[in-house]
């Protein structure tokens, strides 16, 4: 296990902490931005810490050095596969209420939408991308270098997209599990067990020990 993992379920861990706590306030909206940023600063320690390659001869070549050569395969797919569940889910299904107390004392809920989680979502996207090309196209390092920072960035994401879409998962299928409140108790245990996958997901791209820390310990042994 290499510090870089470390770091990034550090991060995870706490993002997920912070941002469950804010679900159950006004400040619903700032929980998918919380985790993020936890994420991403987990992400960065572990990448400022973390044994760099030894200095080594490199033979210079001409052929340009592009992101889809970089780019794991998986990781990516899964992350797109669950940003379409959870547009799907949303689509789907009526948003639940404010999964705090306000209906129970006060008769109704503050209106809440997932506008936060696919800013979040696109935001880091973007940003993840361009990380990405800076290290691919960065003269100073070597190639195993770019290789396991690649990994690191696109199994971060993959984690994000995987906690976010589990979080607003387990919550719509806890609504549909209100029979009486015009829920489906069959599409609750669907939506749980999607959870459940989402679970999978997260424990696969952000513990130590997953893809991109292999070849972290292969390349640094």
């Amino acid at each position: 296990m290499d510090v870089a993992g470390r770091c990034r379920v550090l991060g995870l861990g706490l993002g997920a902490g912070l941002g469950f706590a804010l679900t159950r306030t006004y400040l619903f909206d700032f929980a998918p931005v919380v985790l993020a940023l936890c994420l991403s600063i987990g992400v960065l320690a572990g990448q400022a810490v973390s044994r760099r390659p030894s200095a080594e001869r490199r033979a210079a070549t001409l052929r340009p050095r592009r992101i889809r050569d970089y780019l794991p395969v998986a990781p990516v797919v899964v992350s797109l596969a669950l940003t379409v569940g959870l547009a799907g889910m949303s689509w789907w299904f009526r948003t639940p209420d404010h999964p705090d107390h306000q209906v129970r004392y006060y008769g109704t809920a503050a209106p809440v939408t997932l506008v936060a989680s696919w800013a979040t979502l696109g935001v880091t996207a973007v940003l993840a991308l361009l990380a990405v090309w800076t290290v691919v196209r960065s003269p100073q390092a070597d190639e195993t270098w770019r290789r396991t920072t690649v990994n690191h960035l696109v199994h971060a994401y993959a984690a994000l997209t995987a906690t976010i879409f589990t979080g607003a998962t387990f919550w719509y299928a806890d609504a549909q599990m209100d029979w009486r409140g015009g829920g489906s108790p069959v599409w609750g245990v669907v939506l749980s067990l999607s959870a459940g996958l989402g679970l999978a997901a997260i424990a696969y791209y952000a513990w130590p020990g997953s893809g991109s820390d292999r070849v972290a310990e292969a390349a640094y042994p």
